[in-house]
């Protein structure tokens, strides 16, 4: 049992990091609720359902589709976390999805998950804040960054966010580009542009290549647009 279940885990993450291909992840999805079905839930399996959720959620075509990924991804997650309340995955994976399913629900949903959101993140940051190149600090200056400031949102917090995060995690381009888009709106645009152009600069990483190659076309559009 010890080595099918290992054997899932191995499976489920392959296809994750094939995620170019849609298809891959809801392969991934199904492998791991199957496992699920025929036995009790585990950490390792709650957390990595969470995460190929929130992607089939990110590339959804409809709000309520989106919406309804994030909030199955969140369900798992919370079920993770619970599982094993000092790991950081559970948290993470937590606070992304409930953070995407508040955009894509009503004003007074979006208010209380994005509170969930904070909370799960910065539980996160506390537990490891380089996990994911970053990614509980990437995600945290993002929420800070568009929450309204009635709500905790706070351009100067999120900015402290991301540089922090760049200096655990140089070389991911999603920080850069989150970073650039709130350089952009503070109005200091060539630091947007330095960021910008270190996106198309940085290497391919094969465990970051559907974002680096998705990120290095949105930089080449956003430099156009400042041009």
């Amino acid at each position: 049992m010890e080595q099918s279940h290992c054997e899932i885990i191995r499976r489920a993450d392959a296809l994750y990091r094939e995620r170019e291909r849609i298809e891959n992840i809801h392969a991934s999805v199904e492998l791991l609720e199957s496992a699920a079905a025929v036995a009790a839930a585990d950490f390792e399996t709650m957390w990595r359902s969470g995460r190929a959720l929130f992607f089939l959620g990110q590339e959804a075509e409809t709000k309520t589709a989106a919406r309804e990924f994030h909030a199955r991804g969140a369900q798992a997650c919370e079920r993770a976390a619970r599982l094993a309340p000092g790991r950081v995955e559970g948290h993470f994976w937590l606070g992304v999805n409930l953070a995407l399913q508040a955009q894509a629900t009503n004003p007074l949903t979006a208010i209380r998950l994005a509170r969930r959101a904070r909370r799960s993140l910065e539980r996160a940051v506390r537990i490891d804040p380089g996990f994911h190149d970053a990614g509980p600090l990437r995600v945290l200056a993002r929420l800070k960054h568009k929450l309204p400031r009635l709500l905790g949102g706070n351009r100067a917090l999120a900015q402290a966010d991301f540089i922090r995060a760049i200096e655990l995690a140089p070389s991911n381009t999603v920080t850069r580009i989150y970073f650039a888009e709130l350089l952009l709106e503070m109005g200091d645009v060539a630091s947007a542009r330095r960021e910008l152009e270190t996106v198309l600069e940085l290497p391919l990483r094969p465990e970051w290549k559907f974002e680096t190659e998705r990120d290095r076309r949105l930089a080449q559009q956003m430099l156009d647009r400042i041009e």
